[in-house]
């Protein structure tokens, strides 16, 4: 199998968020590219919008679109970011 392009892992991404609900959106500028894949970002359409806290989604852990398989992988709001990017890496 080839490696994603970061486009594809976008539409991955994308395709993923409407699975846990239609009101969030990638946060685009914050994606993050590593060897294993990309780290997307996400929060309300409704919290961009209006900037209100009451809008803004709690716990949404960013997730990492696999490179070599497409695979979803939701990092976790425990422990800091790079300590399951260290994992995934380590993998």
């Amino acid at each position: 199998m080839k490696e994603l392009t970061r486009a594809e892992a976008a539409a991955i991404a994308s395709e993923y968020l409407k699975t846990i609900g239609d009101e969030f959106v990638l946060l685009d500028h914050q994606t993050m590219e590593r060897d294993f894949g990309w780290v997307f970002f996400y929060d309300s359409e409704a919290h961009l919008r209006s900037g209100a806290i009451r809008d803004a989604v709690a716990g949404n852990a960013p997730f990492v679109v696999m490179r070599a398989t497409g695979e979803v992988r939701v990092t976790g709001t425990v422990h800091p970011l790079d300590y399951y990017l260290e994992q995934y890496a380590a993998n």
